[in-house]
């Protein structure tokens, strides 16, 4: 199965990768050319997608893996990190990110669910900020979303290792006298550091290569890149296919 799922991966990037250099004999294209990546790197919108996407998944990146190490403390130290609690924790992980947008546009829109907790309260002026968190330029409703569907799946792994070496070296630290944020901060954390290094830089890939959070909760534009390739990949002239899969 492996080998047949790699097969299948290899030939459509080798398909793409081909189409980005202008060879797509179905549209009449048979003479490879740079023209296309030459286009799409001198282009003002494929740097501006591009500033867009790392705007996005940096600090993304970052609040979901602060959040992911400091939740996987919490729930070792409490020795949560199994039962009902835990699961309810993890439900973010399981949702398609299609699904993540569409309950941030019911949870945090103007007229959503904290807008009207907001509203019901008396707290006007926060309630006319939630109006400000979704399609802005700033795009804070994109990193919250991605956050909400990182930091579940960032926790899974990092508690899994920390949990093991609380259990060991960590008892071994405390019969020795030490506290338990002298424990954490130099023997488990720094042990843990390898995986959660790991775990920033697939939070990093995924939420830059997302394509349905930016489409539902970002602006027009600037785009974000995967945005950006999919309008340029759906333009009404075929032959403007090989730009679409060189900026791909």
């Amino acid at each position: 199965p492996f080998l047949l799922v790699m097969g299948l991966f290899l030939f459509g990037l080798i398909g793409g990768i081909a189409q980005g250099f202008g060879y797509i004999p179905a549209f009449g294209l048979y003479e490879p050319t740079l023209r296309y990546l030459k286009e799409a790197l001198g282009s003002r919108s494929f740097l501006s997608s591009i500033g867009v996407s790392l705007f996005i998944a940096v600090p993304a990146a970052l609040a979901s893996t602060v959040c992911a190490t400091a939740l996987s403390y919490s729930l070792v130290a409490l020795k949560k990190t199994h039962g009902a609690f835990y699961t309810i924790i993890k439900i973010p992980m399981y949702l398609p990110w299609m699904v993540t947008g569409l309950l941030m546009i019911n949870l945090l829109s103007g007229s959503g669910w904290v807008a009207r907790v907001f509203h019901a309260l008396g707290l006007s002026e926060l309630e006319t900020a939630m109006s400000r968190v979704l399609f802005q330029s700033n795009y804070l409703g994109v990193i919250l979303a991605f956050v909400w569907a990182c930091t579940p799946f960032l926790c899974f792994f990092i508690i899994t290792v920390m949990d093991n070496l609380s259990g060991t070296f960590g008892e071994s630290a405390r019969s020795l006298g030490a506290g338990q944020w002298q424990t954490f901060w130099n023997i488990t954390f720094p042990l843990c550091l390898p995986t959660i290094r790991s775990m920033f830089l697939i939070a990093l890939l995924s939420c830059f290569g997302s394509y349905e959070i930016p489409l539902l909760l970002g602006v027009t534009t600037p785009r974000a890149l995967p945005v950006e390739i999919y309008y340029q990949y759906n333009h009404f002239d075929l032959q403007h296919r090989p730009y679409a899969m060189a900026l791909n």
